[in-house]
Order: C-alpha cells, then structure tokens, then sequence
C-alpha cells in the first residue's frame, strides 16, 4: 500500500511537470498557424480531466490504506505491549507476564487462564530483556490492566498499546512536536493536549496537520515526514532547547 501511494504520488508530480513544460511551449508558439488554439483547447481539456482522474485515485488509496490501518488497529484492541519486564532462558513468559500483573499491578484475581497468546519479540539481546506481546482472551481485562499502568511507575517496566505502523509514527511525531507529557494513547487514537487544555484524537498524519494549523505548539520548524508511512504531509518538530 505504501509503494502504491507513492508511485501515485510520483505520477501526479511527473503528469504536472510535463503538463507545464508543454504549455510553456505552447505559449511560446502563439504566432503560428490558427491550429495552435485549438491544440491549447484540447491541451487544458485533457489536463483538466487527467488531473482529477489522478487526484480522486490518489483519494481512492488513501482512502483505503486509511480503512485498512483501521481495521489492523481494531484487530489488535485486546493487545499491549510490557517493556523492562526481566527475562530469563526457558521461562514461561504467560507466568512471568501474571505474576507481574498480581505483585505489581494488585490485581489479585488474574490469572493465566485469561491470556490468549503471549510471547517475547525480537532476537534475544544480552543484559536487555525483550518486550512482552500479550493478547488477552476478555477486552475489559485488558481494559483493567492498560488503566493500572501507572502502579508502575518506578519500577522499571513499562506499558504501550500495540499501535500499528502509521500511528506509531504519528505518536512519536506528535510527542516531539507537543511534548511527551501532552501526548498519549487511548483505544488506539493518540490523544494531544492543546495549549488550552483540550484533548484531541488523532490517528494520521492529515490530522496531526489540521491540530497543528487550529493548536500550534510553541518554537517548531518544518521536516518532511518519513517514507514508510502511509499517510503523506508535512509535519514539524520541536525546536530542541540548548543549555547555557
């Protein structure tokens, strides 16, 4: 999907360079014969209908690759992720993930009958425990545990909801942009805090743009946003602070 979009976007680009590269040599061919005219005419009318031809494919993709982040993210509403949590060889990560969930989070009644699936990711690295994917049987136990994250705090481990690829990307870009206290997730949307106080919910970055034009935050500057993203734009970062 993301090669598809870009290829698309090349497309409308080339299509737009070389539309105004023939005008411009039309426009300098004026004083020949009458048939020049009516080339101009079949010129703009053909330009006119490749452009909206492309733009609404391009709209059509987007669209797409839009309803298809949707449904990765509804898919994964039952998942999070635990990061710091020590690892051991040959251990059972369903009874490490539990007694995690009872010693820390008190969460007496849990058990590892209510885990669906869970394993570590990635290879093993010496001295740094993986992070720990779980999928729970029942939302609202999921739901329990994502909200007693904070019984964390200190403690070393940490917890993230499983975002997929372009959310991810829209979460980091946001936190830069607004600060980390000011931006989090919730059900798989990110949540940002304005300057006002209001929280708003975004999940691509178009919406990242719009927040930014209605709440920009303070000392920000331009980048282009990165490529493996489905969603394209600009976006910004915030201005790092110097120390004296």
């Amino acid at each position: 999907m993301d090669t598809l979009h870009n290829t698309m976007a090349g497309m409308l680009e080339h299509f737009n360079k070389t539309m105004a590269d023939f005008k411009s040599q039309l426009e300098k061919a004026r004083n020949t014969p009458t048939t020049i005219s009516s080339l101009k005419s079949d010129f703009d009318t053909f330009r006119s209908f490749t452009t909206t031809a492309l733009t609404n494919l391009q709209k059509q993709v987007e669209l797409v690759a839009r309803q298809q982040d949707q449904m990765e993210m509804r898919s994964r509403r039952k998942i999070l992720l635990l990061h710091g949590v020590t690892e051991s060889q040959k251990e059972n990560v369903a009874q490490v993930l539990s007694k995690v969930v009872i010693d820390r989070l008190q969460i007496d009644d849990f058990s590892a009958d209510q885990i669906r699936r869970c394993s570590r990711l990635g290879r093993s690295i010496k001295d740094k425990p993986r992070p720990i994917l779980v999928k729970f049987r029942d939302l609202d136990i999921k739901d329990e545990i994502w909200h007693s994250k904070t019984k964390l705090k200190g403690t070393g481990i940490t917890m993230s909801e499983f975002l997929t690829a372009t959310r991810h990307s829209v979460f980091m870009a946001a936190r830069q942009l607004f600060g980390i206290k000011k931006c989090w997730t919730q059900d798989g949307f990110i949540i940002v805090a304005g300057e006002d106080g209001t929280r708003h919910r975004i999940s691509s970055t178009d919406e990242l743009n719009q927040l930014m034009s209605l709440s920009p935050p303070p000392a920000v500057h331009s980048v282009s946003t990165p490529n493996n993203t489905k969603d394209s734009g600009v976006i910004t970062t915030r201005s790092k602070r110097h120390k004296k």
